[in-house]
């Protein structure tokens, strides 16, 4: 994680219950002067906390992971195709929640307007993630 946002996600953490609207602690980091880009910065951090749960045992519970959706800073961006795949390379293990955080960032500071398939392929292969990844039918070829 960031370490410049650490007081931020302290602060947020004091101020807002868990369960609040997503759109009321956006609406406060804006009056606060931070740009979408941050602002969606701050919110990932924020609710992709991984910490694991206890059981009621008060053991540590394996959990399967969740589904990601997108935040308010993402709907407009992705196009249902673009995310769908993020989705698939998540769900087939070929990416952990890091990396797809990542390849979500990347996208939304490099790629301007829309944000398409064509667009997410060319950043996963980028850094290394392709539909090989997932075992795809395509032979590899060296």
């Amino acid at each position: 994680m960031d370490d410049r946002w650490t007081p931020v996600l302290a602060e947020l953490r004091e101020r807002f219950a868990a369960d609040t609207d997503v759109v009321e602690v956006e609406a406060y980091l804006s009056s606060k002067g931070y740009d979408r880009r941050q602002i969606g910065e701050i919110l990932s951090l924020l609710y992709s906390d991984t910490e694991p749960s206890l059981g009621w045992d008060g053991a540590d519970s394996v959990r399967e992971s969740s589904l990601r959706v997108q935040g308010p800073h993402e709907r407009g961006r992705f196009t249902a195709e673009a995310w769908g795949f993020l989705v698939t390379l998540h769900a087939s293990g070929a990416v952990n929640f890091n990396d797809f955080e990542q390849l979500v960032e990347r996208a939304l500071v490099h790629v301007d307007g829309r944000i398409g398939l064509t667009d997410i392929r060319a950043l996963a292969e980028d850094v290394g993630f392709d539909d090989g990844a997932m075992g795809s039918e395509r032979p590899l070829i060296h």
